[in-house]
């Protein structure tokens, strides 16, 4: 009896499986490499010729280099194969309140140049977003390309970026609010382009590259001129339907109980730098009151300067209860420019977290100092800048077209 063939299954085209090869083979060869086509072929049900065929291709089309032959095997030295590193670059951005530093990393994610400089937000929208294009034109021609050929930039701003990546809000620290700045850098910068807020590319680089490495569920609590956290939940930091997640600093104070009809403080009216800095005024700290100041003088036994570092530690202490309850991480990193000083807020931020709360995770300080934004920016704008150069070299080749016909 025929069996009639099911299309449940239809096979699919020569080309499809030629690509889905090419692309087995390029992954291989992304973790192993260098490698051979022998090894390659060792690592897949595939036949060597079928092997060869997709390096061939992958040569050809530029995302793989040979490296030289195998050393110390008896019989023709074998070529080795390893990921072209230049076959495709990526910026990342951190566009922070007082410094803009970027990089420029190669599709392995290796940074082949950095750019650091003041800030000129202060001189309006259009300063920034000509400086910012200056600096991503000045990376990309050390790399020996124009900015044209960079396959990805990602940018960190100080902002919460809504659903389109382009509208910005909660981003006082940017010329305007922020108001049409994300729309003017996507028509300026003339590659993909990815803005995302800076306190979630902190947490992206605490999870590939910092403390959140062996966990999938942490919350960085970065504390700098204002507050925000990124929340890493099942490994992936979380957004929010709009963007907003993590603005933590819009919670209601604990430090005061409004009369019905008038609003609370918020959280951040008694927290971060400005906070800090009226604090070691109305005290009288010697030095000019910014935090570096304060926490330097606690470090030497200050009286008020202590008082001040308690008083950010209940602070941190309550956003901390607020948030444990909902996502039950497994570990709280401190991180930005204040979080950072670990020596003097773990234990005050323990002790007064023990006041609020039962849930008491563990409390550790970020050792990515202040690149943390900016290795998050390079990790994503690479990763995808990777996926992009994979995707291209190994897409299927398009069906010639049948002849005209002339009858």
């Amino acid at each position: 009896m025929r069996r009639t063939v099911t299309r449940r299954y239809p096979a699919g085209p020569q080309r499809l499986l030629r690509s889905l090869n090419g692309r087995a083979v390029l992954e291989a060869i992304d973790e192993a490499g260098p490698i051979t086509t022998t090894d390659l072929a060792r690592r897949f049900p595939l036949s060597r010729p079928t092997v060869a065929a997709a390096v061939g291709l992958l040569l050809e089309r530029g995302v793989i280099t040979e490296v030289g032959p195998v050393t110390g095997r008896k019989g023709p030295a074998p070529a080795q194969y390893r990921v072209n590193a230049d076959c495709a670059f990526a910026i990342g951005v951190d566009v922070g309140h007082r410094k803009i530093r970027a990089a420029v990393a190669d599709v392995t994610g290796r940074v082949r140049a950095r750019s650091e400089a003041e800030q000129l937000g202060h001189r309006g929208g259009d300063a920034l977003v000509g400086q910012v294009l200056r600096m991503c034109v000045d990376l990309a021609r050390r790399v020996d390309r124009p900015l044209e050929d960079i396959t990805q930039v990602v940018m960190g701003l100080p902002a919460a970026v809504g659903p389109d990546g382009r509208s910005l809000s909660y981003a006082a620290g940017l010329p305007d609010a922020g108001r049409g700045l994300g729309e003017a850098l996507g028509r300026v910068v003339p590659v993909p382009l990815v803005l995302e807020n800076d306190v979630n590319l902190a947490a992206l680089a605490e999870r590939t590259h910092g403390r959140g490495t062996e966990v999938d569920d942490f919350v960085l609590v970065s504390l700098g001129v204002g507050l925000g956290l990124g929340l890493v939940v099942d490994g992936r930091v979380r957004r929010g339907a709009t963007g907003v997640a993590g603005e933590a600093g819009y919670l209601p104070s604990d430090r005061m109980i409004a009369p019905v009809g008038q609003r609370r403080d918020l959280v951040q009216d008694h927290l971060g730098a400005r906070y800090i800095s009226a604090q070691a005024h109305s005290l009288g700290l010697p030095g000019d009151g910014s935090p570096r100041t304060v926490f330097e003088l606690a470090r030497a036994g200050d009286p008020g300067a202590l008082g001040v570092v308690d008083d950010t530690a209940r602070s941190v202490a309550y956003v901390v209860a607020c948030v444990v309850p909902l996502i039950d991480p497994a570990l709280i990193v401190l991180g930005g420019a204040i979080g950072a000083n670990g020596d003097l807020l773990l234990e005050p931020v323990a002790r007064h977290l023990a006041d609020f709360s039962t849930f008491r995770p563990p409390v550790v300080v970020s050792d990515l100092g202040p690149d943390a934004v900016l290795t998050g920016a390079t990790t994503m704008s690479a990763e995808l800048a990777r996926e992009s150069a994979f995707a291209a070299a190994t897409t299927p080749d398009a069906p010639a077209e049948p002849p005209l016909s002339l009858t």
